[in-house]
C-alpha cells in the first residue's frame, strides 16, 4: 500500500503515520510518503503514479518553505486546489481529507458543507473527511472506517 500524506503540521503528520503503521501491521508493503505543501503534493503525484491513497490536509502552504522565498503561510483551501488539479489532470487516486478545522471562511462554510461539495465535484476520487482532534482518538476510528469503506468499494465483485 502506497500512501501520500499531505500535511504541514509535524505532530499531526506523525500521529497519522503512527496510526497507519498500527492499522497496517499485517502489511509488509506499507510505503508512506509525506509532503507539506500544495506544490509538493502536486509534484509527488506527477512523479509517482502508484499511490493507493492520499490523506490530505485542507490548510497548508502553497509552496515548500525550504525551496522558495515564500513565507509558507497556510492557505485555507490549498487542499481544495489539489483536488481541482487532480481533476484537471485526470488523477483519480482516492483522497480522504484529514483536517482539524470544523469550519472555513470565518465559520461561513462548515466542514460538512465543504465535504458535500467535494463529493459532488470530485466523486471519482473523494472518499470523505475526518475531523482531526489531537485531544481524543475519535479521528482514528473515523479514518479506520473510511479506509475500510474504501477497501470494500475497491474489491472486485
Amino acid at each position: 500500500m502506497n500512501i501520500l500524506i499531505v500535511e504541514d503540521q509535524p505532530d499531526k503528520k506523525e500521529n497519522i503515520e503512527l496510526f497507519l503503521h498500527n492499522y497496517y501491521t499485517c502489511s509488509s508493503h506499507l510505503n508512506i510518503s509525506t509532503v507539506g505543501s500544495l506544490r509538493g503534493a502536486l509534484r509527488a503525484l506527477l512523479l509517482c503514479d502508484t499511490y493507493d491513497l492520499i490523506l490530505l490536509d485542507m490548510s497548508m502552504p502553497a509552496f515548500d518553505t525550504s525551496s522558495s522565498y515564500f513565507d509558507g503561510s497556510p492557505e485555507s483551501y490549498a487542499g481544495h486546489e489539489l483536488l481541482e488539479q487532480m481533476k484537471l489532470r485526470g488523477i483519480s487516486v482516492p483522497v480522504i481529507v484529514v483536517t482539524q478545522y470544523s469550519s472555513f471562511e470565518g465559520g461561513a462554510v462548515t466542514l460538512e458543507d465543504l465535504s458535500q461539495n467535494f463529493y459532488e465535484e470530485y466523486s471519482k476520487f473523494y472518499f470523505g473527511h475526518v475531523y482531526y482532534n489531537s485531544g481524543n482518538d475519535n479521528w482514528k476510528l473515523d479514518l479506520e472506517q473510511k479506509i475500510l469503506g474504501l477497501k470494500v468499494q475497491n474489491e472486485p465483485s
